[in-house]
C-alpha cells in the first residue's frame, strides 16, 4: 500500500495531512503527540491484525493547517471539520488513539462521535489534569502575549526559563526538556500556536469519566510510570473513577511510552471483538 501522505482540504484555510498504513477492514484513527508526525505509527500497523490505521498530523504539524478563523478551536468546528474527514475516506465505525497533545483531540472526537467509536485508547493524555505551565502561557489576561513575545524573542525567554528554574516552580526535567525543544524557531512557534489554539480544546475530566463508564465502547488508558510530563500520580482520581477501562502503567518515560505502548495496544484490540 502507498503510504505517502494525502490531504483533506475542509475549506480555504484547513486541511488536515493523513496516511494510511496496513490492509485491515477495521479503522483506528491516530493521534500523535507534540513535535512527531503521522510516520509514528507505522510500526504499530504492522502488529495489527485486522486494522488499517489512519495516522492524521495534528493542526501546525506537517501540512495539516488552520490559518484563519476564531482564535480558539472548540469542540463544534473540530467536530465538523472531523465529521468531513469521515466521509472523505468514508469511515463509519472506527477506533480512536491519542497520545500526549494528540489525547485532546481523541478526547474531542469521542464527544462528538461517541456512538461510531470501537475502542478509544489514551496513552498518557494531555488535558485530563491541568498542567500549571500550560495554564500560565495561555492564560488570556497578560501571560498568553508574554508567552507569544517569549517564543518570538528566545533570548529573553531563555533568561526567562533561568530565572523560573531558581523558583523550583516546575520540575527540572521540564525544564531541561524545553530548553532542547525550543531552541528552533519552527519548533517554538508549533508551541505556539498549537497550546494557544488548543487551550480551550480539552474535555472535562468528569465529563470523559462519565463517558468511558457509559459508552457503549472498549477502553484503554496507558501511562508511562516515570513519565515527568503526563505525569500518572496526578491521575490518581481519574484512574480510579474509571473501573470499565483497562488501565496499564508501563516501566518508562513520556518520550518512548508511545513506542512501548505499541504492543499492549494491538493486544487489546486484536483481542476486542467489534461491538
Amino acid at each position: 500500500m502507498n503510504h505517502s501522505p494525502q490531504l483533506y482540504t475542509y475549506s480555504s484555510s484547513i486541511q488536515l495531512e493523513y496516511a494510511l498504513f496496513g490492509k485491515g477492514v477495521k479503522k483506528l484513527v491516530c493521534f500523535h503527540g507534540f513535535g512527531q508526525n503521522l510516520m509514528v505509527f507505522n510500526d504499530l500497523s504492522t502488529k495489527l491484525d485486522d486494522h488499517q490505521i489512519v495516522s492524521i498530523n495534528l493542526l501546525f504539524h506537517g501540512k495539516s493547517r488552520r490559518q484563519e478563523g476564531p482564535k480558539y478551536l472548540h469542540q463544534n468546528e473540530w467536530k465538523d471539520i472531523f465529521d468531513g474527514f469521515l466521509n472523505h475516506l468514508k469511515i463509519n465505525h472506527f477506533s480512536v488513539l491519542g497520545y500526549s497533545l494528540g489525547g485532546r483531540y481523541t478526547a474531542s472526537t469521542l464527544k462528538s462521535f461517541e456512538n461510531r467509536i470501537d475502542h478509544c485508547i489514551l496513552i498518557a493524555p494531555d488535558g485530563i489534569v491541568k498542567r500549571s505551565s500550560y495554564e500560565f502561557a495561555t492564560f488570556p489576561l497578560g501571560s498568553e502575549q508574554l508567552f507569544g513575545f517569549f517564543m518570538k524573542n528566545p533570548k529573553p525567554f531563555f533568561i526567562f526559563l533561568s530565572l523560573i528554574e531558581k523558583t523550583k516552580l516546575f520540575n527540572q526535567w521540564t525544564i531541561d526538556f524545553s530548553r532542547a525543544q525550543l531552541q528552533d524557531e519552527e519548533q517554538r512557534m508549533r508551541v505556539y500556536h498549537s497550546w494557544i489554539t488548543l487551550r480551550k480544546f480539552r474535555m472535562r475530566q468528569l465529563e470523559l469519566i462519565k463517558r468511558i463508564n457509559a459508552g457503549n465502547f472498549q477502553s484503554t488508558v496507558i501511562f508511562g510510570k516515570y513519565d515527568k510530563i503526563i505525569q500518572p500520580k496526578r491521575h490518581f482520581y481519574f484512574l480510579n473513577q474509571i473501573p470499565k477501562a483497562k488501565v496499564i502503567i508501563l516501566d518508562t518515560g513520556h518520550t518512548k511510552l508511545l513506542n512501548e505502548s505499541f504492543a499492549e495496544v494491538s493486544d487489546v484490540l486484536n483481542k476486542s471483538k467489534s461491538l
